[in-house]
């Protein structure tokens, strides 16, 4: 590969994140309504896009899936605190589960995985985890730009070249070094109530699991023999291809949050 071709989707990919942090950006500025609105319609369309990677001739099965998990999180928002709620997510999930007969048990857990990222950071941005989010997303966004640069220009060994050809240990150590620094700037300025050898830890932590979402989509796509989950964000592919990281990431986040209550 040659120094031209592996820097040629850089312009394309780098006009596509700047509206996406744009749009994502007002959506979480602009409060609870807007940002649930925002990732409403992204849940849609990784629901869609994985029905259809999967099953490329049903492409029903995309909107139905689709349809069914915003159904459950309006209903699961709507009755947030009650025993009518944890029903509307049994029956979600059961849902789901049949539909995914068709599918693989990979499609089933990747589907519960966006789902409860979604209503997780819905319930973190109306219960005043702003900033949270906000690190959240840092350390995701940090570990992809710096792993993209670093594994194109380090390069070095391939991580799980099996998986995901692309993906190399340059890549994977500059996105743990980015994500340290980034809970260490965070915390130094007051934005994070948790001590600085935690937040560089636990920021790592969650650059790993933001990497292990990544590798999880490829290891999905390359059992669909697809490239890309659709081409609905010029030079990224398509919305898992973009967010699977912070799929990773929250569900971490989520479950250390439920034992340490540092959000």
């Amino acid at each position: 590969m040659t120094s031209s071709t592996a820097w040629a989707d850089l312009p394309l990919r780098l006009a596509s994140a700047v509206i996406l942090l744009l749009v994502c950006g007002f959506a979480l500025w602009s409060g609870d309504f807007v940002f649930t609105l925002l990732l409403t319609v992204i849940l849609l369309v990784m629901h869609w896009e994985l029905a259809h990677m999967l099953t490329p001739m049903s492409k029903q099965v995309g909107a139905v899936s689709g349809t069914i998990a915003v159904l459950t999180l309006i209903l699961v928002l709507r009755n947030p605190d009650s025993v009518k709620g944890i029903i509307y997510l049994g029956l979600g999930a059961a849902c789901q589960a049949g539909l995914y007969f068709r599918l693989k048990w990979q499609g089933a857990l990747a589907s519960v995985c966006i789902f409860m990222t979604v209503l997780y950071l819905v319930a973190l941005r109306a219960s005043s985890g702003l900033e949270m989010i906000l690190w959240l997303i840092s350390i995701v966004v940090l570990t992809d730009v710096l792993g993209y640069f670093a594994g194109r220009v380090i390069k070095g060994p391939k991580f799980w070249p099996s998986v995901s050809p692309k993906k190399t240990w340059s890549g994977i150590l500059a996105g743990w070094l980015a994500s340290g620094i980034c809970g260490w700037f965070w915390v130094s300025y007051g934005f994070l109530p948790l001590s600085a050898g935690f937040a560089i830890f636990f920021s790592v932590a969650l650059a790993f699991a933001s990497q292990i979402g990544d590798i999880g989509e490829s290891a999905l796509k390359r059992g669909a023999d697809q490239k890309d989950s659709s081409s609905l964000l010029p030079g990224h592919g398509g919305f898992l291809d973009r967010f699977d990281g912070l799929v990773g990431a929250t569900i971490v986040f989520a479950a250390a949050n439920m034992f340490m209550s540092f959000g």
